[in-house]
């Protein structure tokens, strides 16, 4: 097997938080709280952007969503993301929480990484007692979830969508290698991400040197987010979005147009009234050039339904 030198970890771990309820004044960064979350992550603030809703920081190392009742953590390479829980809890309260969900991709170079997900449960459960599951064949790609419950409602009309993809087209992949040292805004031009949503969408982007890519969107509460590892042998996307469409078709169509991968995961997370489960159904079609391998449906007892997919390029078809 041929060693990858200081290969980069693309798939992400994620830090989700819900509160019982909103507070005033969490999205304040005036004492700069949410800079020592991030740092206790081993990752660093780049950037930010916000609407009335919102605050989207962009990472070093992936992305942070901070509304009033609620925040996201997603991060990648070697960070450490349980790190930074005790640093959100110093701010939200450990009895305001809802629920808590922690999420990881199984990883292409796990003996890099400075700890596994065994390991990051065990700090969580300090914490939050709760329960695990791989989503997914153990041997091939899966996503290992946590998730702990505190006696409330899941809320109405929550959905997440996410789509992590590897193997992807060396073409699709060209624009995130910043060779030519062009703007992040060149790139989204370039290769379509900049229509991928019609509606109004603020963007923050940002090209690494030599290579990588990351971007935020945010309209309202709404956001998505996108993460391109474009290394050769390690190659990796992460899209996500909590944009709730009653058909996930067309979103995934374009998005796996834009990067073509050799195979690829969905997985949809949705609280469990009747408009989002029927969101679940999107899935039943094959996408075009793919097929699906594997398909597993979890219905969680905190509120939460799950989906999650494989999918490979037809026989004969190369991405």
């Amino acid at each position: 097997m041929e060693v990858i030198a200081n290969p980069f970890e693309g798939p992400e771990k994620k830090l989700e938080i819900i509160l019982t309820s909103p507070q005033p004044g969490l999205r304040s960064n005036e004492d700069g709280r949410w800079r020592r979350v991030v740092e206790a992550s081993r990752a660093a603030i780049l950037s930010q952007v916000s609407t009335e809703a919102v605050d989207a920081y962009l990472l070093s190392e992936s992305s942070l969503f901070v509304w009033d009742d609620r925040v996201l953590m997603i991060t990648c390479g070697k960070t450490v993301l349980v790190e930074a829980l005790p640093k959100i809890l110093e701010i939200v309260g450990s009895d305001q929480v809802a629920f808590v969900f922690y999420e990881q991709k199984n990883f292409m170079f796990p003996q890099e990484q400075p700890s596994r997900f065994e390991l990051d449960v065990q700090t969580v459960t300090r914490y939050f007692p709760g329960k695990f599951y791989k989503l997914g064949p153990a041997n091939r790609d899966h996503v290992n979830v946590f998730y702990s419950s505190h006696g409330g409602e899941a809320p109405s009309g929550d959905a997440t969508l996410q789509i992590l993809m590897h193997d992807l087209d060396a073409r699709a992949l060209a624009p995130f290698c910043n060779e030519d040292l062009i703007t992040a805004e060149q790139v989204e031009q370039r290769t379509g991400l900049d229509s991928l949503y019609p509606r109004p969408m603020l963007t923050d982007g940002f090209l690494f040197t030599p290579c990588g890519y990351s971007v935020n969107g945010v309209h309202g509460a709404d956001y998505y987010t996108i993460h391109v590892t474009p290394q050769d042998q390690s190659s990796y996307v992460s899209f996500e979005t909590n944009i709730f469409e009653p058909d996930y078709s067309d979103t995934l169509g374009r998005v796996i147009s834009i990067f073509r991968p050799g195979r690829f995961s969905v997985v949809l997370t949705t609280s469990m009234d009747e408009k989002c489960l029927t969101a679940h159904d999107t899935f039943v079609r094959t996408v075009s050039g793919y097929q699906m391998t594997d398909k597993s449906l979890y219905e969680f007892d905190c509120g939460y339904s799950v989906s999650f997919l494989n999918y490979e390029p037809m026989p004969g078809e190369k991405y």
